[in-house]
C-alpha cells in the first residue's frame, strides 16, 4: 500500500475511533470495565469470597492508591464490606453487600441487553467478524509493543 493510502486509512479509523467514544454503550462499557463498577464486578466473581484489596488491585490492573480510594466510595455508599483478616490481623478484606450485588447486577443486565440488541441491529454475520478483528487487535499488542509503539517505549 502506498503512503497516501496508508494515511488515508489510518485517519479513517481514528475518525471512526472517536465516533465510536461518543457511543453510549462505550460509556457504560467503560464503568464496566474500570473504576468502581469494575471492582464491583471483580468482587461478583469472586461470588462471596473475602478478597484482599492487594488482589483488586492487580485484577483491575490499577494503583494501590486508586484501590484505596475506589474502596473507600464504595464503602461510603454501602456497596462492599471490609473486614480485618482473621490470619493476619494487618490485612483487610473485601467482600460485596447485598446492596453492592444488586447494583452491578442491574448495572451488568442493562450492558446485556444491549449488547444483545446490538447483535440484533448489527447482524449475526457482521458481528461474529467484528468479534474476530477486535481478537487481532488485542493479539497485536504484542507486536506493537515488541516494536516499542506502546506509550512510554521508543518509536
Amino acid at each position: 500500500m502506498d503512503k497516501e493510502g496508508k494515511e488515508h486509512l489510518r485517519n479513517e479509523l481514528m475518525q471512526e475511533l472517536w465516533r465510536m467514544n461518543k457511543m453510549d454503550i462505550i460509556v457504560h462499557l467503560m464503568e464496566i470495565i474500570e473504576g468502581e463498577t469494575a471492582a464491583l464486578g471483580y468482587l461478583a466473581r469472586c461470588n462471596g469470597k473475602l478478597v484482599n484489596p492487594s488482589r483488586i488491585s492487580e485484577e483491575l490492573n490499577i494503583s494501590r492508591a486508586r484501590t484505596a480510594n475506589i474502596l473507600r466510595s464504595l464503602r461510603k455508599k454501602e456497596l462492599i464490606d471490609m473486614e480485618i483478616d482473621d490470619d493476619d490481623r494487618r490485612k483487610m478484606q473485601v467482600g460485596l453487600t447485598e446492596k453492592g450485588r444488586n447494583f452491578f447486577a442491574e448495572k451488568f443486565d442493562f450492558i446485556v441487553r444491549y449488547l444483545d440488541l446490538y447483535v440484533e441491529v448489527i447482524g449475526e454475520e457482521d458481528i461474529a467478524e467484528l468479534i474476530r478483528l477486535l481478537k487481532k487487535t488485542v493479539e497485536s499488542e504484542d507486536v506493537l509493543k515488541s516494536r516499542h509503539m506502546m506509550p512510554g517505549g521508543e518509536r
